[in-house]
């Protein structure tokens, strides 16, 4: 580890008793550091740029968790956080070594303690799912490449009306993926790096459809994702059809995304592989190819 230096104000580095720190992230729109601190625990702080803000809401639901399926907030400075450090085993990487099925498990495991009740009334804060698809909505309305532009309007079609017609409404952890997911701390598989959403239950494993990053093959094989809509339905408690769809709607939001950050449908990107992932899913949704 490098010595704390000027990427950790100095006030934080004395509240939060630091010694030493290494960068492990520094996105667009935060900074992430792993660090010792004094009484030899180790954390991980957060602080949020100002192109990050709407990510406060993601702090608030771990607040709101406390700890359960998630990391804990240890503490909190205006837009910078102390938390738990969950370990550097990824999802990602046990899945290459013991296989979808394992990962699966574990998702589920981790999922279950995420929507699990809480005496504590959720944080208004959060982010309600309209709200979070309103990029896929305003990229459609004004995009004029034919392929790109019948795709987006197929999964907005299907996001409002997925989102008109939303069940059980509940806080969302809202970017649950392979990445998202570590361990090596006493405390077992944690949710890190949540977007803090409001809606149906269904849209949090949506995101794990596209999913790993590098898995592009798998991401593709109808076989893995027909798989996918059999194993989160009842753990989710709604239809196939629904967990499928919700799955079409986040890979065109997750295209949008992509490129407004630079990407493009015609590179190798994560754009190419929601594209790609979207017309395989929309195919099997069409055929009704799912488990019934």
């Amino acid at each position: 580890m490098t010595i704390a230096g000027p990427s950790l104000p100095a006030d934080l580095v004395e509240r939060w008793g630091i010694r030493s720190s290494e960068l492990i992230a520094d996105t667009r729109t935060s900074l992430v550091h792993r660090v010792l601190r004094r009484d030899g625990s180790r954390a991980i702080t957060k602080q949020l740029k100002p192109e990050g803000l709407h990510e406060l809401s993601g702090i608030d639901f771990l607040d709101w968790r406390k700890g359960c399926g998630s990391v804990l907030v240890l503490d909190r400075r205006n837009t910078a956080c102390l938390l738990e450090d969950a370990g550097t085993l990824m999802l990602k990487d046990y899945r290459l070594q013991h296989g979808e099925d394992a990962a699966n498990n574990i998702i589920l495991s981790v999922l279950g303690e995420l929507h699990s009740t809480s005496v504590d009334a959720p944080p208004d804060s959060l982010i309600p799912l309209r709200s979070h698809f309103q990029p896929l909505f305003e990229r459609t309305s004004r995009e004029d490449k034919p392929d790109l532009s019948a795709a987006l309007a197929y999964s907005a079609s299907i996001a409002d009306d997925l989102l008109s017609s939303q069940s059980d409404i509940r806080p969302l952890h809202g970017d649950l993926h392979h990445e998202n997911i570590v361990s090596g701390s006493e405390r077992g598989w944690l949710a890190i790096d949540p977007q803090g959403l409001l809606g149906d239950p269904a849209y949090d494993v949506a995101n794990v459809f596209g999913n790993p990053d590098g898995a592009f093959a798998d991401i593709i094989d109808p076989r893995r994702i027909i798989r996918l809509v059999d194993v989160f339905a009842p753990a989710i408690g709604c239809e196939r059809e629904k967990i499928l769809r919700y799955a079409i709607a986040h890979a065109g939001l997750s295209i949008c995304w992509s490129l407004e950050g630079g990407d493009r449908i015609s590179g190798e990107g994560n754009a190419m592989e929601r594209f790609a992932f979207l017309n395989i899913a929309r195919r099997l949704l069409e055929e009704r190819a799912f488990s019934p």
